[in-house]
């Protein structure tokens, strides 16, 4: 994350500092994530990058999120200036609307604050709203306001980008097989079980990224290269791990296993998508009780 942009939650922290935190954040700070909501404020954060957004629509994969400054002697004209009555934190904020980007759910780490003024979906004021006012256009590109504006555009492009889960085309049994690598070959290479070999030749379950690794030399291809061969995700899976309630059990994991925290999504997404190979019907799974049995067993009944 850049020195400008490590950013809007410390800011909002430094300011709470000097101010009576409101029972109302430490209550949202201190409970453990839902899914997201409209009308929501919210602490993004993704490999290093921390952002506050309010949340103006919720669909089942992203929200539509709109930077949040304290700074409110910064703005734009699509900016909305709130007094201190309007959200929770209880001092003015400003939302930047031309800003506002569809985030992934993965991003969203932790809820600081509600808004009780009404949004749009593109996060402009619902008609019933009512004691805010906008912002005035930006007095040149290198103001100081032009300046803070284009660090949160940066900021919100990285959280919009971000991803963790590999994309698959679906063509790795075939290249499996045109390179002569049967069950056996698979078994020994590998150090892996009869069932996984059958399932990796079947489409059943991806390779992992050591995997690929192993088999690169093998294959005359990079590791990326054969992890974009994998089969397409399960996408309730995916969503199960991408939902802000995993994410302590995924941080607990990455500490665990001395790994990033994506790389520890991952691990997961790989170790209840090989189980599940192992069932009649691995597409009828319950992901959600699958990754909670995978957490109990790797962390303990503690991470329920």
């Amino acid at each position: 994350m850049s020195q400008a942009s490590s950013s809007a939650y410390e800011r909002l922290r430094a300011a709470a500092a000097q101010l009576r935190i409101p029972d109302a954040v430490r209550t949202a700070a201190a409970a453990a994530p839902g899914d997201p909501r409209p009308g929501q404020i919210w602490r993004a954060v993704w490999e290093g990058v921390v952002e506050v957004v309010a949340i103006a629509a919720v669909d089942d994969t992203t929200v539509h999120a709109l930077p949040v400054s304290l700074e409110t002697r910064f703005h734009d004209s699509d900016t909305v200036l709130l007094p201190a009555e309007a959200s929770t934190l209880e001092q003015p904020i400003a939302l930047w609307c031309g800003l506002g980007s569809r985030l992934p759910w993965y991003v969203l780490d932790r809820q600081v604050s509600e808004l009780s003024v009404p949004l749009e979906a593109d996060g402009s004021p619902a008609p019933d709203a009512s004691g805010y006012r906008y912002g005035s256009p930006l007095p040149s590109p290198a103001s100081q306001a032009a300046e803070f504006r284009s660090t949160l555009a940066d900021t919100m492009d990285v959280l919009a980008t971000a991803r963790w889960a590999p994309q698959g085309g679906g063509g790795l049994p075939a290249l499996l097989k045109q390179c002569g690598l049967g069950p056996t070959e698979l078994i020994h290479r590998l150090s892996i079980k009869p069932p996984r070999a059958l399932a990796l030749l079947r489409a059943q379950t991806p390779l992992t990224a050591p995997e690929a690794r192993l088999l690169a030399p093998t294959l005359g291809m990079s590791a990326d290269a054969i992890l974009a061969a994998n089969p397409p995700l399960p996408d309730r899976l995916v969503h199960e791990l991408s939902r802000p309630a995993r994410r302590e059990q995924i941080r607990r994991l990455a500490h665990l296993t001395g790994t990033a925290e994506q790389e520890a999504r991952r691990q997961a997404l790989f170790a209840t998508l090989t189980l599940a190979a192992r069932q009649e019907r691995p597409a009828e799974a319950d992901w959600p009780a699958r990754v909670d049995r995978y957490f109990h067993v790797r962390l303990g009944p503690e991470s329920e």
